[in-house]
């Protein structure tokens, strides 16, 4: 009664173009990892396309075949451009600049800034205020320099700030200007009390002549 009802059914699969790969960093570039040295994973996507294949590129040189791409102080020595190309068998696209800008190369806890379209824009201006072009990084911004006397040692502070040095170097935790204010005045002082005491004696040297000169009188005159 029944006949197999053979139907016959065309696949045609179509590719799909890629479209335009868009960046995001995996982790917020608002923390501001970078400032020290921290490593950043950026990573290439298209919204459309079959069979999609990303690559990604250093100006013209290619670095890896990934869609994820990692930056660390290793990785980045110098300011330097970076896009993604995804592609398929039908199209290519090419992604936007991730631009990076190296502030202070080193292996370790280097200071880099990455830029991306449609990210956070940062900077890590406090964190070179606290960091010298050193390789090695000092731990604080300020150094001990030991002046050697007679009688004692004296401890010189450097506060090493951008402002102007004669106002940021101090003696005893006050400042430069102020000390020699001080001193000065002492100086000063001291010179003042001498003057003071010279002419005291001086008084005193003539007031005693001139008793001895009425005693002398008075002598004198009792003698007659």
């Amino acid at each position: 009664m029944y006949a197999d009802i053979m139907t016959s059914v065309t696949v045609v699969i179509t590719d799909v173009p890629v479209s335009k790969p868009r960046l995001w960093p995996l982790s917020s570039l608002a923390d501001r990892s970078t400032c020290w040295g921290k490593s950043v994973t950026v990573r290439c996507g298209s919204k459309r396309g079959t069979g999609i294949r990303y690559a990604w590129y250093l100006e013209d040189l290619l670095l890896c075949h990934s869609s994820d791409m990692s930056l660390d102080c290793s990785s980045v020595e110098k300011d330097n451009d970076y896009y993604c190309v995804a592609s398929n068998d039908i199209s290519s696209e090419k992604s936007d600049l991730l631009s990076v800008e190296v502030l202070m190369p080193a292996d370790d806890s280097c200071i880099y800034v990455v830029k991306i379209q449609g990210q956070p824009i940062y900077d890590c201006a406090d964190r070179m205020r606290t960091t010298t072009v050193q390789p090695t990084p000092l731990q604080t911004c300020h150094a001990t320099k030991n002046i050697h006397s007679d009688t004692r040692n004296q401890s010189l502070q450097l506060n090493q700030t951008d402002h102007n040095l004669f106002f940021s170097r101090t003696w005893s935790g006050l400042p430069l200007w102020y000390s020699v204010l001080r001193w000065s005045s002492f100086a000063s002082l001291l010179i003042i009390l001498c003057i003071i005491l010279k002419c005291t004696k001086t008084g005193t040297k003539k007031y005693a002549k001139r008793r001895k000169k009425v005693r002398c009188r008075q002598n004198r005159h009792l003698a007659h």
